[in-house]
C-alpha cells in the first residue's frame, strides 16, 4: 500500500500542469485553424453623411463569416498563469446593403476582404484533471484589429473613394482546453471573443461607431519547444 501512495504521489509530480510541472519555465507555440464569427453589423441601417446626388441615403455593411488560421506563443508566467501573444487572419467577405428614396440600380454588393488581429493575453488555467493531461484555461487580454481588402479598396462599391477599414483597439475573453498527448504535444481549443468599437469611415463622413463581438473559434496542435 505504502509503495503504491509513494508511486501515485511520484506521477503527478511529474505531470505537465502540477505543481512541480508548473515550476518550469515552458514555452509553447500554437498553429491554428479555425472559424471567424462576426456578431455585429459594421454599420447598422444608419444614414449616409452628407450623401451626393446619387449616393444611397442608408446603409448596412457587415463582414461575413469566414475561415481563420494563425499562431499563438505561449509562456509560463508563475503557478497556472500565462502569458500569450498570438497573431490571427481570417478571410471574410463584406457585405453592404444600400437604399434611397428612389431605387437603385442595384442595392446590395460582397467584396473580399480579411480581419487581421494581434493579441497579447493572459492566460489562467482554472481547472487541471488530476492524472489526466487536460485542462481548462480562460483568457483575457488586449488587442488591434485591422480590416481591409477589396472591399474597402473599391469603396464599398457605392462610394467614389477607396474606405479605410482601419485598425482599432479592444479587450479579449475566452475560454478554452488542452489536453497533452505526448511529452511535447498537444491538442488546443479556444473560443475568444474580440471586443472593440468601430466606425466606418466614408467620403461625406464617419457612421457612428457599433460595438463589434467578434468570436474566433480555433483548433491546433500545441508544441513545447
Amino acid at each position: 500500500m505504502r509503495t503504491t501512495l509513494i508511486s501515485a504521489v511520484l506521477v503527478v509530480l511529474a505531470w505537465p500542469g502540477t505543481l512541480a510541472a508548473q515550476d518550469e519555465k515552458l514555452t509553447t507555440i500554437t498553429p491554428f485553424v479555425g472559424f471567424y464569427l462576426p456578431t455585429s453589423d459594421l454599420v447598422n441601417n444608419q444614414p449616409v453623411p452628407n450623401p451626393g446626388p446619387i449616393d444611397p441615403d442608408r446603409v448596412t455593411i457587415t463582414q461575413q463569416n469566414g475561415i481563420a488560421f494563425g499562431v499563438r506563443v505561449s509562456r509560463t508566467l508563475a503557478g497556472s498563469l500565462w502569458l500569450e501573444a498570438e497573431f490571427q487572419y481570417a478571410i471574410s467577405d463584406v457585405k453592404i446593403e444600400a437604399t434611397r428614396r428612389e431605387p437603385l440600380p442595384q442595392d446590395n454588393w460582397t467584396g473580399g476582404g480579411q480581419v487581421i488581429t494581434l493579441g497579447a493575453n493572459v492566460l489562467w488555467e482554472i481547472y487541471r484533471a488530476p492524472f489526466t493531461p487536460f485542462g481548462i484555461h480562460l483568457i483575457g487580454g488586449l488587442a488591434a484589429v485591422n480590416r481591409g481588402g477589396e472591399f474597402f479598396d473599391e469603396g464599398g462599391f457605392f462610394f467614389d473613394e477607396p474606405l479605410d477599414g482601419g485598425t482599432t483597439i479592444g479587450g479579449i475573453a475566452g475560454i478554452g482546453a488542452r489536453y497533452g498527448f505526448s511529452g511535447r504535444f498537444g491538442i488546443r481549443l479556444d473560443v475568444r471573443d474580440y471586443i472593440s468599437s468601430y466606425s466606418q469611415s466614408v467620403p461625406g463622413g464617419d457612421f457612428d461607431s457599433v460595438l463589434q463581438n467578434d468570436i474566433w473559434v480555433s483548433g491546433g496542435i500545441e508544441i513545447t519547444l
